[in-house]
Protein backbone atom coordinates (compact mmCIF):
# COMPACT_ATOMS: atom_id res chain seq x y z
CA UNK A 1 0.00 0.00 0.00
CA UNK A 2 1.47 3.38 -0.92
CA UNK A 3 1.51 5.66 2.30
CA UNK A 4 0.49 9.03 2.36
CA UNK A 5 1.81 10.32 5.73
CA UNK A 6 4.27 13.16 5.53
CA UNK A 7 3.30 14.50 2.29
CA UNK A 8 4.05 18.22 1.57
CA UNK A 9 4.02 20.19 -1.77
CA UNK A 10 7.63 20.10 -3.50
CA UNK A 11 8.23 23.50 -5.00
CA UNK A 12 11.34 21.80 -6.54
CA UNK A 13 9.65 19.65 -8.59
CA UNK A 14 6.03 20.81 -8.66
CA UNK A 15 4.75 17.81 -6.93
CA UNK A 16 3.55 16.51 -3.50
CA UNK A 17 6.21 14.66 -1.87
CA UNK A 18 7.10 12.97 0.83
CA UNK A 19 9.39 14.88 2.83
CA UNK A 20 12.03 12.51 5.75
CA UNK A 21 14.27 14.63 8.26
CA UNK A 22 17.23 12.57 7.66
CA UNK A 23 18.58 10.06 4.77
CA UNK A 24 18.57 7.15 7.23
CA UNK A 25 14.48 7.32 7.34
CA UNK A 26 14.25 7.98 3.77
CA UNK A 27 16.19 4.58 2.98
CA UNK A 28 14.69 2.98 5.53
CA UNK A 29 11.27 4.12 3.94
CA UNK A 30 12.59 2.43 0.74
CA UNK A 31 13.68 -0.36 2.28
CA UNK A 32 10.60 -1.63 4.27
CA UNK A 33 8.07 -0.11 1.57
CA UNK A 34 8.99 -0.06 -2.20
CA UNK A 35 8.09 -3.90 -2.88
CA UNK A 36 4.29 -2.96 -1.60
CA UNK A 37 4.54 0.11 -3.84
CA UNK A 38 6.02 -1.91 -6.67
CA UNK A 39 3.21 -4.28 -6.56
CA UNK A 40 0.80 -1.27 -6.83
CA UNK A 41 1.81 1.57 -8.82
CA UNK A 42 4.37 -0.43 -11.38
CA UNK A 43 7.55 1.65 -10.03
CA UNK A 44 9.00 2.58 -6.58
CA UNK A 45 11.11 4.50 -4.87
CA UNK A 46 14.91 3.33 -5.41
CA UNK A 47 16.79 6.12 -4.25
CA UNK A 48 16.50 9.26 -1.35
CA UNK A 49 18.28 12.31 -2.14
CA UNK A 50 18.16 15.96 0.10
CA UNK A 51 16.11 18.66 -1.41
CA UNK A 52 17.23 22.23 -0.96
CA UNK A 53 13.77 23.94 -1.21
CA UNK A 54 12.29 21.62 1.25
CA UNK A 55 15.04 21.29 4.00
CA UNK A 56 14.40 17.24 3.58
CA UNK A 57 15.24 14.15 1.82
CA UNK A 58 12.43 12.67 -0.75
CA UNK A 59 12.70 9.37 -2.64
CA UNK A 60 12.46 8.72 -6.04
CA UNK A 61 11.95 6.27 -8.36
CA UNK A 62 14.67 7.57 -11.15
CA UNK A 63 17.57 5.76 -10.56
CA UNK A 64 19.84 8.33 -12.04
CA UNK A 65 22.08 10.56 -10.18
CA UNK A 66 23.36 12.13 -12.92
CA UNK A 67 19.60 13.56 -13.44
CA UNK A 68 19.48 14.05 -10.00
CA UNK A 69 22.54 16.56 -9.97
CA UNK A 70 21.05 18.42 -12.73
CA UNK A 71 18.04 18.84 -10.73
CA UNK A 72 19.54 19.80 -7.56
CA UNK A 73 21.51 22.49 -9.40
CA UNK A 74 18.21 24.02 -10.46
CA UNK A 75 16.81 23.97 -7.26
CA UNK A 76 20.09 25.63 -6.26
CA UNK A 77 19.75 28.52 -8.76
CA UNK A 78 16.08 28.70 -8.01
CA UNK A 79 16.76 29.22 -4.20
CA UNK A 80 19.81 32.16 -5.16
CA UNK A 81 16.96 33.49 -7.31
CA UNK A 82 14.66 33.80 -4.79
CA UNK A 83 16.85 34.63 -2.04
CA UNK A 84 17.98 37.86 -3.95
CA UNK A 85 15.04 38.57 -4.85
CA UNK A 86 14.19 38.45 -1.26
CA UNK A 87 17.03 41.09 -0.39
CA UNK A 88 16.04 43.04 -3.05
CA UNK A 89 13.15 43.60 -2.04
CA UNK A 90 14.21 44.30 1.52
CA UNK A 91 16.48 47.31 0.54
CA UNK A 92 14.22 48.33 -1.51
CA UNK A 93 11.34 48.73 1.22
CA UNK A 94 14.00 50.12 3.58
CA UNK A 95 14.98 52.86 1.19
CA UNK A 96 11.55 53.68 0.72
CA UNK A 97 10.88 54.12 4.03
CA UNK A 98 13.29 55.87 4.75
CA UNK A 99 12.61 58.62 1.63
CA UNK A 100 9.17 58.47 3.01
CA UNK A 101 10.48 59.32 6.53
CA UNK A 102 12.90 62.20 4.10
CA UNK A 103 10.21 64.03 2.62
CA UNK A 104 8.18 64.16 6.18
CA UNK A 105 11.01 65.89 7.66
CA UNK A 106 11.74 67.79 4.56
CA UNK A 107 7.84 69.02 4.97
CA UNK A 108 8.52 70.05 8.73
CA UNK A 109 11.80 72.38 7.94
CA UNK A 110 9.94 74.04 4.86
CA UNK A 111 6.46 74.90 7.44
CA UNK A 112 9.29 77.11 9.29
CA UNK A 113 11.42 78.42 6.37
CA UNK A 114 14.32 76.20 6.57
CA UNK A 115 15.52 76.50 2.81
CA UNK A 116 18.47 75.32 2.77
CA UNK A 117 18.28 72.29 5.02
CA UNK A 118 15.25 71.31 2.81
CA UNK A 119 17.22 71.45 -0.35
CA UNK A 120 20.15 69.14 1.40
CA UNK A 121 17.89 66.75 1.91
CA UNK A 122 15.81 67.33 -1.30
CA UNK A 123 19.13 66.14 -2.98
CA UNK A 124 19.60 63.21 -1.32
CA UNK A 125 15.95 62.27 -2.30
CA UNK A 126 16.71 62.53 -5.83
CA UNK A 127 19.52 60.55 -5.48
CA UNK A 128 17.63 57.95 -3.43
CA UNK A 129 14.87 57.84 -6.29
CA UNK A 130 17.89 57.27 -8.46
CA UNK A 131 19.09 54.20 -6.67
CA UNK A 132 15.25 52.26 -6.31
CA UNK A 133 14.94 53.15 -10.36
CA UNK A 134 18.18 51.02 -10.89
CA UNK A 135 16.98 47.98 -8.90
CA UNK A 136 15.54 45.19 -11.01
CA UNK A 137 12.34 44.82 -9.16
CA UNK A 138 11.24 48.56 -9.12
CA UNK A 139 8.16 48.24 -6.74
CA UNK A 140 5.71 49.26 -9.75
CA UNK A 141 3.49 51.98 -8.48
CA UNK A 142 5.33 52.16 -5.41
CA UNK A 143 8.28 54.41 -7.12
CA UNK A 144 5.75 56.49 -9.35
CA UNK A 145 4.12 57.51 -6.10
CA UNK A 146 7.57 58.16 -4.53
CA UNK A 147 8.90 60.29 -7.20
CA UNK A 148 5.57 62.46 -7.46
CA UNK A 149 5.81 62.98 -3.90
CA UNK A 150 9.22 64.40 -4.46
CA UNK A 151 8.37 66.44 -7.47
CA UNK A 152 5.68 67.93 -4.85
CA UNK A 153 8.75 68.63 -2.59
CA UNK A 154 10.51 70.65 -5.57
CA UNK A 155 7.21 72.34 -5.95
CA UNK A 156 7.03 73.45 -2.47
CA UNK A 157 10.25 74.38 -1.95
CA UNK A 158 9.58 76.68 -5.02
CA UNK A 159 6.43 78.78 -3.70
CA UNK A 160 8.21 79.09 -0.37
CA UNK A 161 11.50 80.52 -1.65
CA UNK A 162 9.11 82.47 -3.76
CA UNK A 163 6.96 83.14 -0.37
CA UNK A 164 10.17 84.42 1.83
CA UNK A 165 11.25 86.46 -1.31
CA UNK A 166 8.11 89.00 -1.12
CA UNK A 167 7.73 92.78 0.34
CA UNK A 168 6.38 93.05 4.06
CA UNK A 169 3.53 94.38 2.02
CA UNK A 170 2.63 91.56 -0.11
CA UNK A 171 3.26 89.08 2.89
CA UNK A 172 0.59 90.94 5.19
CA UNK A 173 -1.98 91.04 2.78
CA UNK A 174 -1.31 87.00 2.57
CA UNK A 175 -1.83 86.56 5.79
CA UNK A 176 -5.42 88.35 5.88
CA UNK A 177 -7.03 86.84 3.04
CA UNK A 178 -9.39 84.91 4.13
CA UNK A 179 -10.80 83.12 1.01
CA UNK A 180 -7.90 80.87 -0.42
CA UNK A 181 -7.45 77.75 -2.32
CA UNK A 182 -5.52 74.78 -1.12
CA UNK A 183 -1.89 75.67 -2.25
CA UNK A 184 -2.33 79.12 -1.13
CA UNK A 185 -3.64 78.07 2.61
CA UNK A 186 -0.16 76.00 2.80
CA UNK A 187 1.70 79.15 2.35
CA UNK A 188 0.05 81.10 4.50
CA UNK A 189 0.06 78.56 7.47
CA UNK A 190 4.08 78.88 6.39
CA UNK A 191 4.49 82.40 6.44
CA UNK A 192 2.63 82.44 9.54
CA UNK A 193 4.83 79.96 11.28
CA UNK A 194 7.78 82.52 10.39
CA UNK A 195 6.38 84.88 11.46
CA UNK A 196 5.68 83.42 15.04
CA UNK A 197 9.33 81.44 15.58
CA UNK A 198 10.70 84.76 14.64
CA UNK A 199 8.29 86.75 17.43
CA UNK A 200 9.70 83.85 19.80
CA UNK A 201 13.05 84.06 19.17
CA UNK A 202 13.40 87.97 19.88
CA UNK A 203 11.59 87.53 23.05
CA UNK A 204 13.64 84.65 24.02
CA UNK A 205 16.66 86.88 22.88
CA UNK A 206 15.42 89.99 25.14
CA UNK A 207 14.50 87.57 28.28
CA UNK A 208 18.17 86.32 27.88
CA UNK A 209 19.68 89.88 27.99
CA UNK A 210 17.94 91.18 31.33
CA UNK A 211 18.93 87.94 32.98
CA UNK A 212 23.16 88.08 31.41
CA UNK A 213 22.04 91.47 33.65
CA UNK A 214 20.24 90.37 36.22
CA UNK A 215 17.09 91.97 35.48
CA UNK A 216 14.05 90.28 35.89
CA UNK A 217 11.74 92.92 34.83
CA UNK A 218 9.02 91.61 32.41
CA UNK A 219 10.94 87.86 31.45
CA UNK A 220 8.41 85.73 33.10
CA UNK A 221 5.52 87.81 31.01
CA UNK A 222 7.30 87.37 27.82
CA UNK A 223 8.19 83.55 28.29
CA UNK A 224 3.98 83.39 28.70
CA UNK A 225 3.23 85.71 26.11
CA UNK A 226 6.15 82.53 23.72
CA UNK A 227 3.88 79.59 24.90
CA UNK A 228 1.01 81.13 23.97
CA UNK A 229 2.54 82.01 20.46
CA UNK A 230 3.70 78.81 20.58
CA UNK A 231 -0.14 77.21 20.75
CA UNK A 232 -1.05 79.09 17.15
CA UNK A 233 2.12 76.74 15.22
CA UNK A 234 0.52 74.50 12.85
CA UNK A 235 0.83 71.67 11.10
CA UNK A 236 4.03 69.51 9.92
CA UNK A 237 6.82 70.37 12.47
CA UNK A 238 4.26 71.40 15.06
CA UNK A 239 5.17 68.40 17.75
CA UNK A 240 9.13 68.89 17.21
CA UNK A 241 9.31 72.99 17.78
CA UNK A 242 7.13 72.64 19.99
CA UNK A 243 9.27 70.03 21.84
CA UNK A 244 12.37 72.33 21.47
CA UNK A 245 11.06 75.97 22.42
CA UNK A 246 9.35 74.29 25.46
CA UNK A 247 12.89 73.24 26.35
CA UNK A 248 13.73 76.90 26.18
CA UNK A 249 11.32 78.25 28.49
CA UNK A 250 11.83 75.72 31.13
CA UNK A 251 15.92 76.83 30.66
CA UNK A 252 14.47 80.42 30.97
CA UNK A 253 12.45 79.75 34.12
CA UNK A 254 15.30 77.94 35.99
CA UNK A 255 17.51 81.16 35.10
CA UNK A 256 14.91 83.48 36.07
CA UNK A 257 14.30 81.49 39.31
CA UNK A 258 17.85 81.77 40.21
CA UNK A 259 18.21 85.23 39.66
CA UNK A 260 15.20 85.91 41.91
CA UNK A 261 17.06 83.43 44.09
CA UNK A 262 20.41 86.02 44.22
CA UNK A 263 22.58 83.17 42.91
CA UNK A 264 25.47 83.83 40.75
CA UNK A 265 24.94 82.72 37.18
CA UNK A 266 27.37 81.83 34.99
CA UNK A 267 27.81 83.57 31.58
CA UNK A 268 27.75 80.15 29.87
CA UNK A 269 24.62 79.06 31.12
CA UNK A 270 22.68 82.22 29.98
CA UNK A 271 21.57 81.12 25.81
CA UNK A 272 22.02 82.88 23.40
CA UNK A 273 19.81 83.91 20.59
CA UNK A 274 20.33 86.60 18.88
CA UNK A 275 18.03 89.15 18.69
CA UNK A 276 18.65 90.48 15.10
CA UNK A 277 18.70 87.08 13.95
CA UNK A 278 15.23 86.80 11.52
CA UNK A 279 15.69 82.96 11.79
CA UNK A 280 14.72 80.46 14.39
CA UNK A 281 17.32 77.70 15.09
CA UNK A 282 16.88 74.63 13.63
CA UNK A 283 14.94 71.75 15.16
CA UNK A 284 16.45 68.58 15.27
CA UNK A 285 14.22 66.03 13.53
CA UNK A 286 16.34 63.07 15.03
CA UNK A 287 14.31 59.99 14.96
CA UNK A 288 15.44 56.28 16.55
CA UNK A 289 13.23 54.20 13.77
CA UNK A 290 14.96 56.79 11.70
CA UNK A 291 18.27 55.99 12.74
CA UNK A 292 17.95 52.29 12.95
CA UNK A 293 16.56 52.41 9.13
CA UNK A 294 19.70 54.84 7.89
CA UNK A 295 21.91 52.55 9.42
CA UNK A 296 20.62 48.96 8.13
CA UNK A 297 20.70 50.89 5.10
CA UNK A 298 24.41 52.16 5.01
CA UNK A 299 25.36 48.88 5.85
CA UNK A 300 23.35 47.31 2.67
CA UNK A 301 24.81 49.66 0.97
CA UNK A 302 28.70 48.92 2.14
CA UNK A 303 27.95 44.92 0.47
CA UNK A 304 26.34 46.69 -2.52
CA UNK A 305 29.89 48.98 -3.13
CA UNK A 306 32.06 45.35 -2.32
CA UNK A 307 30.26 43.45 -4.98
CA UNK A 308 30.80 46.56 -7.46
CA UNK A 309 34.22 46.41 -6.77
CA UNK A 310 34.77 42.77 -7.36
CA UNK A 311 32.68 43.44 -10.84
CA UNK A 312 34.90 45.81 -11.21
CA UNK A 313 32.14 48.54 -11.86
CA UNK A 314 34.03 51.75 -10.75
CA UNK A 315 31.15 54.51 -11.95
CA UNK A 316 28.70 52.35 -9.54
CA UNK A 317 31.02 51.83 -6.72
CA UNK A 318 31.52 55.57 -6.64
CA UNK A 319 27.75 57.02 -7.21
CA UNK A 320 26.92 54.61 -3.57
CA UNK A 321 29.75 56.05 -2.17
CA UNK A 322 28.56 59.73 -2.71
CA UNK A 323 25.45 58.52 -1.81
CA UNK A 324 26.28 56.78 1.49
CA UNK A 325 28.79 59.62 2.84
CA UNK A 326 25.91 61.66 2.14
CA UNK A 327 23.18 59.55 4.43
CA UNK A 328 25.81 59.91 6.83
CA UNK A 329 26.58 63.40 6.97
CA UNK A 330 22.34 63.80 7.09
CA UNK A 331 22.29 61.82 10.16
CA UNK A 332 24.30 64.07 12.00
CA UNK A 333 24.69 61.19 14.95
CA UNK A 334 28.43 60.62 16.31
CA UNK A 335 28.79 56.91 18.01
CA UNK A 336 30.18 53.61 17.36
CA UNK A 337 27.92 52.32 14.95
CA UNK A 338 28.57 55.39 12.51
CA UNK A 339 32.04 55.81 13.27
CA UNK A 340 32.42 51.85 12.26
CA UNK A 341 30.84 52.78 8.61
CA UNK A 342 32.17 56.12 8.58
CA UNK A 343 35.74 53.43 8.29
CA UNK A 344 34.25 50.63 6.08
CA UNK A 345 33.55 53.93 3.32
CA UNK A 346 36.58 55.51 3.93
CA UNK A 347 38.40 51.80 3.23
CA UNK A 348 36.02 51.39 0.26
CA UNK A 349 36.75 54.94 -1.13
CA UNK A 350 40.96 53.78 -1.00
CA UNK A 351 39.81 50.40 -2.28
CA UNK A 352 38.45 52.43 -5.22
CA UNK A 353 40.86 54.74 -6.07
CA UNK A 354 44.00 51.94 -5.84
CA UNK A 355 41.59 49.54 -8.59
CA UNK A 356 40.68 52.14 -10.30
CA UNK A 357 44.69 53.24 -10.35
CA UNK A 358 45.55 49.35 -11.50
CA UNK A 359 42.84 49.65 -14.22
CA UNK A 360 44.13 52.80 -15.91
CA UNK A 361 48.13 51.95 -15.53
CA UNK A 362 46.55 48.30 -17.29
CA UNK A 363 44.77 49.80 -20.41
CA UNK A 364 47.26 52.47 -21.05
Amino acid sequence: MKPLRNKIFCYGCKKHKMLFETQAKADNFIRYNSEGILEENGKAPVRSYYCEMCGGYHVTSNPSEEIGERLNQRDHLRIENLTAYKREVEEIKALSNLLSQRLVNIRALLFFGEIQEAEDLLDICKLDIEELSSHQFRGGGKLTTLRGRVDKMFELLASVKDLLGLPEEKKMEILSTQTMDKDQQILKVILSNIQVIQKIDLLLAENNSLLAEKNTEGVAERISQCRNLLLTIQRAGKKEMTRKYNSLFQEQESLLNKVKAGHKIPEKEVPTIPAESAKHTPAQYFDKQEYKMTILSLIERIESIRKALEDEDYDTCETLLEIGYYMLDELNVEDDNTELVKQQLDKLTVSLKEKRSRSDEHSS
